[in-house]
């Protein structure tokens, strides 16, 4: 029987592939990470390329590829061309096409015309062979968070700012597939409520959300609360969201410069569909409210009352949902969509009485994508019962192998300034290092799947001294009040947070906030954000064994079973990806030593 080879492709922001072989996920990455373009986007050609390489794969042998329905249907032609080609002349086109379209001048063709499109770019890239299909955005997502759970699941959430027709949507999974049970449409989303505070405060839409919840903490209690409230109300059990009504009106009285101002502003996306363009119209209106709703309040009160809002719309929404769909029972819950990068959310839906697990999709916003439409052409073409447990995460170690690339740079290394040093025991090694508060640039094996550093593209050092993240932070040019996250060796973790319990996978990916046992605020201040609570990644030494035994040996010499572990990138910047990338950050002064498997680098 001939191999069934699935090729993956989110081509919207944080682009990604992922390549499935009967069934088996063989890879799954973000193109950024290769690229070196942050939240790229379009056709992620550097990671096929890798990839197939890296599997002696040929582009003819690709049977499927599958998308996110989105593309053909909201995209125009220059738009599609420009995502594959990224050729200055075809992004001037794709802006103008978008321009005159947003503001009603134009009409795009949409839908199959642009599938034939896609078809021809495809073949041209050499996948001769290969099918394509596409996935309805939520359900892609849902995908992730079902599929991938490692434990078996009665309720899937999927939340975002917008796609196709929806924001906020429940599913129950049964022989038949992921039945939607609950849908709420995009002109209630918390994800672009959330967005646009994060535009207002001046920061990045899409990607500086986490500031917001880092920044929160700092707030207080303001009548602000009641004010973003009030923009959600249920009418006849159903949930809406400023503006109500009258839209066009709103619109309409903005005069032209401001529309056109708004429009790089605040486009999240760059479709074309009167959908998108609705959205967008809703998502100006809103700015606007909220530029006026928040005028006088600090910053850290403003994002406090977001969070707080997102919070309980969100909680209410479930509440709802389990008591109608799942009265008196309790359920284990997996989540995907951007809005669930949000930990302390995910933390207050696993504090719900009635929810007993919880698994969060590492790739939770839309890089995942690639891996749901994998999975759902994978089960539809080799007639799998819809419960199949076989794509059920381990870990998310699915990046590239560098292995090769190592030996090869170890073997031609030759420097004046920098020492390298084939440690015999490592992790003994490194745990003296972290003792003596050293930085540490820890590289070791494929590379995570997701926007979070499990251990093999992380930046390591002790929680001692809570003066080390202003340091850490001037290091990698970032933000002062975000916090960073603990790794902890899974026997102690419930010693640190008592909620913890071994058998909930959320904690495995650092997708969820645990209030932490107070007695241990010192031992792991610089872990432990002003709220008291902290992020950990728990891990366990058959997942990666050189990083649990490194912690369990700095455990040995100073009594404390956990690291500060941020992500191996300065501010701005992709998580590193090969040793040459890596050097950079000991060759800069990010970090004090680089750890390259059993090597270590220092500077002379």
């Amino acid at each position: 029987m001939e191999d069934l080879y699935v090729l993956g492709v989110n081509f919207s922001h944080d682009c990604s592939m992922t390549l499935l072989k009967n069934g088996e996920i063989l890879a799954a990455i973000e193109e950024e990470k290769l690229s070196r373009v942050k939240q790229d986007f379009g056709w992620p050609r550097h990671s096929i390329d890798r990839i197939l390489c890296e599997y002696d794969v040929d582009k003819s042998q690709i049977g499927w590829i599958v998308f996110d329905q989105e593309i053909p249907m909201s995209l125009g032609k220059s738009e599609i061309e420009y995502r594959f080609s990224k050729s200055s002349l075809k992004k001037n086109k794709e802006y103008l096409d978008r321009l005159t379209s947003f503001l009603g001048l134009t009409n795009k063709k949409m839908g199959k015309d642009n599938e034939e499109v896609i078809l021809e770019l495809i073949s041209a890239e050499g996948f001769i062979n290969a099918k394509v299909k596409y996935y309805d955005h939520h359900l892609s997502h849902a995908a992730t968070a079902y599929y991938c759970a490692p434990i078996a699941v009665d309720m899937v959430i999927t939340s975002d700012g917008m796609g196709g027709d929806s924001s906020f949507n429940f599913y129950r999974p049964s022989a038949d597939g992921l039945s939607r049970i609950r849908h709420n449409d995009y002109t209630i989303s918390i994800g672009a409520f959330y967005s646009m505070i994060t535009k207002l405060l001046g920061f990045r839409p899409t990607r500086h959300e986490g500031k917001i919840t880092g920044l929160a903490a700092f707030g207080k209690d303001t009548e602000l609360i009641d004010k973003f409230k009030n923009l959600w109300r249920y009418e006849n059990d159903r949930l809406v969201r400023y503006p109500f009504d009258s839209l066009d009106e709103q619109w309409d009285h903005f005069n032209l410069q401001k529309k056109l101002s708004r429009i790089e502003r605040i486009t999240l996306n760059h479709s074309s569909s009167d959908i998108a363009t609705d959205y967008g119209k809703r998502n100006h209106v809103l700015l606007a409210w909220l530029e006026e709703a928040t005028e006088g309040f600090s910053k850290e009160d403003i994002a406090y009352a977001c969070q707080k809002v997102a919070e309980d719309i969100t909680l209410e929404e479930i509440k709802r949902v389990a008591d109608e769909y799942f009265p008196n029972q309790s359920i284990s819950v997996a989540l995907a969509g951007g809005v669930f990068a949000n930990v302390r959310i995910n933390q207050f839906i696993f504090e719900l009485p009635f929810v007993n697990n919880l698994f969060v999709q590492p790739a939770m916003g839309d890089s995942g994508l690639a891996l749901g439409n994998s999975i759902l052409l994978d089960i539809e073409q080799r007639a799998k019962n819809y419960l199949t447990r076989q794509y059920a995460f381990k870990n998310t170690y699915l990046g590239p192998d560098y292995s090769k690339d190592l030996g090869e740079f170890v073997a031609g290394f030759s420097s004046d300034n920098i020492e390298m040093q084939n440690m015999e025991n490592p992790a003994r090694i490194i745990a003296k290092l972290l003792r003596e508060n050293k930085i540490i640039g820890f590289w070791s094996g494929r590379m995570e799947w997701g926007p979070r550093a499990l251990g093999s593209r992380s930046i390591i050092l002790n929680t001692f001294d809570k003066s080390v993240n202003d340091t850490l932070n001037e290091r990698l040019n970032r933000t002062e009040f975000m916090p960073f996250a603990p790794v902890v060796i899974d026997d102690l973790a419930s010693t640190y947070f008592p909620k913890y319990r071994s058998k909930v996978p959320a904690a495995d990916y650092m997708t969820v906030t645990y209030d932490t046992e107070p007695t241990f605020h010192e031992l792991l201040q610089a872990t432990v954000h002003v709220d008291g609570t902290a992020r950990p990644q728990v891990v366990r030494r058959e997942v990666n064994a050189l990083y649990y035994d490194v912690i369990k040996e700095f455990y040995k010499i100073s009594d404390c079973g956990a690291l500060v572990n941020t992500s191996f990138n300065a501010h701005e910047e992709p998580i590193v990806n090969s040793p040459e990338v890596a050097m950079k950050a000991l060759v800069n002064g990010r970090i004090d030593y680089l750890v390259l498997e059993n090597y270590l680098f220092q500077l002379k």
